[in-house]
C-alpha cells in the first residue's frame, strides 16, 4: 500500500467517524415520529404541491 492510498484511507475514516459522532450527538434521543420545530417562510397567494415520487410514474400529482 503506497503513501497516497494510506492517506486517503485515514482521511475517509476520520470523516466517517466525525459524521457518525455528529449525528449521534445532535439526535438528542428523539423518538420516531416526534415533531421537530422548524422555521417557515410566509407563502401567500401560492399553492405548494409536494410529490414524493413513490410508486409508479402514473400515480404522481397532476395538478
Amino acid at each position: 500500500m503506497n503513501k497516497n492510498n494510506l492517506k486517503r484511507i485515514v482521511i475517509i475514516s476520520i470523516m466517517l467517524v466525525t459524521s457518525i459522532t455528529y449525528v449521534g450527538v445532535t439526535r438528542k434521543n428523539r423518538e420516531i415520529g416526534e415533531a421537530i420545530q422548524v422555521t417557515t417562510l410566509p407563502v401567500s397567494g401560492k399553492i405548494v404541491i409536494l410529490d414524493a415520487g413513490h410508486g409508479t410514474p402514473d400515480e404522481r400529482c397532476r395538478k
